[in-house]
């Protein structure tokens, strides 16, 4: 199974190739998609998303790791909501989000597997984005985890924006070694 992508290049979610791995089409996606299904009451994008939690850190690595731990959403344009992709149904998908993950720590020069911190701090923050972009009356964001400051999101971004942002970041991190 092949898909297009952005560039025009087919691709395969499920067996990618190292050359999957752009840069620019990880922005230019990661900026497209909007968090939490896009169920909020303004869009935020992904890419924002990671920008926010690449900015938690000091350590250059940790960095590099928060920047790119929704690599494979920017690959295939799709951000599950947790619930189901912890589904059954769903056990290809996560494991080829699991390999994306191992495949750009080994072509990005990172350490697998993605470090526990990044993995707190995106559930930090994944509660800390719904309190301020979801309707949060039904339900109990935090039980799932502290938040953080609610002054670290920012103002959102449009996409064309989160895109540039997110790719000088990269650039930043990624090239300037």
């Amino acid at each position: 199974m092949k898909v297009m992508n952005a560039s025009g290049r087919l691709i395969d979610p499920f067996n990618l190739e190292d050359q999957d791995f752009d840069p620019r089409i990880i922005a230019q996606t990661l900026s497209r998609i909007c968090r939490f299904w896009g169920q909020t009451n303004e869009f935020y994008s992904v890419a924002q998303h990671c920008l926010v939690l690449e900015s938690v850190f000091q350590d250059k690595e940790l960095k590099k790791w928060a920047l790119i731990h929704e690599v494979f959403e920017g690959l295939t344009g799709m951000d599950i909501p947790t619930p189901i992709k912890h589904s059954p149904h769903m056990e290809d998908y996560r494991k080829a989000e699991d390999k994306a993950l191992e495949q750009a720590a080994k072509i990005f020069n990172l350490t697998p597997p993605v470090p526990e911190e990044i993995k707190v701090y995106d559930k930090r923050l994944m509660v800390t984005e719904a309190l301020r972009f979801m309707n949060t009356s039904n339900y109990d964001w935090k039980s799932i985890a502290k938040p953080l400051p609610i002054f670290i999101l920012g103002t959102p971004l449009g996409m064309k924006e989160a895109e540039i942002a997110f790719l000088n970041r990269w650039y930043e991190l990624f090239c300037d070694e």
